[in-house]
């Protein structure tokens, strides 16, 4: 395995599956998130060019040496701002302001346990999912919008094994809200103007959603490269932070290329070319389950029960649903690691629209995908949850994809994080 670490050095476009033709008034718009796809992509042809040397995109590709450069694996990307991961908040969160204090505060979703048979009626194609426990506290305050996207890993693995309360999150939010809130922004904007020092600590618990950058062009014509009149049109692109990086890693065993001699190249990535730094990096720890994760996993099983939460967005073929799962909703080795799994609930927002573009057959479908901090919640009916752990951490658990422009394991999509869960009646803590 190879690493990867890409600077990104313009704003990036991330395109979403809308048209964009030439058309006066047109916009392209970008996603919030760097799709795995485009990452993986980018880092292909890079590695296609510096396999063949120089020449067209054309003759890239149809080098002898680059033939199965399409079966280079990816997986990532993972954001890394001053050095600490962070990962999509997770869905079984939900932020709301309290009316009197005008604090942000979070409530935590869990299923509650019930007797057998008795379910809810949900999406099911008969109706009802007996097997599926409703959920307490869900979507009971008004949802708040100036709310963190991103949760560093510490805190991540901290809330994956179930260590973290209300209070908790109360106390950090706080101090995320001093800092990102409109005013604290515009001050430290003015600040940093006058050359000041203002940023003391050497990371964050959250991150703010990335923002988003117009900019307005015009049409050039051909002959006299001068501007169309009326043919204005704008475009969308992450406006990502100065120290963010993007990490992936990197398996070419299967293409049979040869790696780059130290590898540090300019290259282009997403939409209009913009351009990024790409490096090599020693292979991270940070890809496998930390010891304290796996540690807890071990200590609770008189406590069966585990959570799924997706890092980048999956692809099943079930729509929301795995395509292990029988009627039952029960995964019987799941994901090849010798352990049985109920689901017992899933807090699954919107489906994402995702879509691309493939050198040689054009624009790819675009299909429906479960957005990255989705949660799945699991009761272990067989085996050790540790196996599974510790097998499938950051690992893609997408489906096979039938459509052959489609390689959502190979590049990166459904990357998995594991943690414990306790239904709400068990909860010695309180609710």
């Amino acid at each position: 395995m190879n690493g990867i670490k890409v600077r990104p050095i313009d704003p990036l476009m991330i395109r979403d599956g809308r048209p964009f033709e030439a058309v006066p008034g047109a916009r392209a718009h970008t996603m919030t998130d760097i799709m795995p796809s485009v990452l993986a992509g980018s880092i292909r042809t890079l590695l296609g060019k510096l396999n063949a040397g120089s020449g067209s995109m054309k003759d890239t590709f149809n080098h002898p040496h680059n033939r199965n450069i399409h079966r280079i694996k990816v997986r990532g990307p993972l954001y890394e701002y001053k050095g600490m991961i962070y990962y999509p908040i997770p869905q079984d969160v939900s932020f709301y302001k309290e009316k009197d204090s005008g604090d942000l505060c979070v409530s935590i979703r869990r299923p509650i346990m019930m007797n057998e048979g008795e379910g809810y009626y949900g999406t099911g194609r008969n109706g009802l999912h007996e097997q599926m426990w409703p959920a307490l506290s869900a979507y009971k305050h008004k949802m708040e919008k100036h709310v963190p996207a991103y949760m560093s890993s510490e805190w991540m693995t901290k809330w994956l094994r179930d260590e973290l309360s209300e209070a908790d999150w109360r106390l950090e939010l706080k101090r995320w809200n001093d800092r990102y809130s409109p005013s604290r922004i515009a001050e430290r904007c003015c600040d940093r103007d006058n050359h000041a020092k203002t940023d003391n600590e050497p990371t964050d618990t959250f991150l703010a959603a990335f923002p988003i950058e117009e900019r307005v062009h015009t049409a050039i014509e051909a002959c006299t490269r001068t501007a169309k009149d009326k043919h204005l049109f704008s475009t969308e692109s992450l406006n990502l932070p100065d120290e963010m990086n993007l990490l992936a890693e990197v398996d070419i065993r299967s293409a049979e290329i040869a790696w780059p001699a130290e590898l540090s190249e300019i290259h282009s990535l997403g939409g209009k070319r913009g351009l990024a730094h790409f490096c090599e990096i020693v292979t991270a720890e940070h890809w496998s389950c930390p010891d304290v994760m796996l540690n807890a996993i071990s200590s609770a099983q008189d406590n069966p029960f585990i959570r799924m939460v997706l890092a980048t967005p999956s692809y099943f073929s079930k729509g929301w649903l795995p395509e292990g799962f029988n009627e039952q909703l029960i995964y019987e080795n799941a994901w090849n690691t010798g352990v049985d799994l109920q689901l017992r609930w899933a807090c699954v927002p919107r489906w994402q629209a995702v879509s691309g573009f493939h050198n040689a057959r054009g624009e790819k479908a675009v299909r429906r995908m479960v957005p990255a901090g989705s949660v799945y919640f699991f009761q272990v009916i067989k085996g050790n949850a540790r196996d599974l752990v510790e097998q499938k951490w950051l690992c893609s658990v997408s489906d096979s994809n039938r459509r052959k422009e489609a390689f959502d394991k190979e590049d990166g999509f459904g990357l998995a994080l594991w943690g414990l869960w306790t239904p709400m009646n068990l909860n010695v803590k309180g609710s």
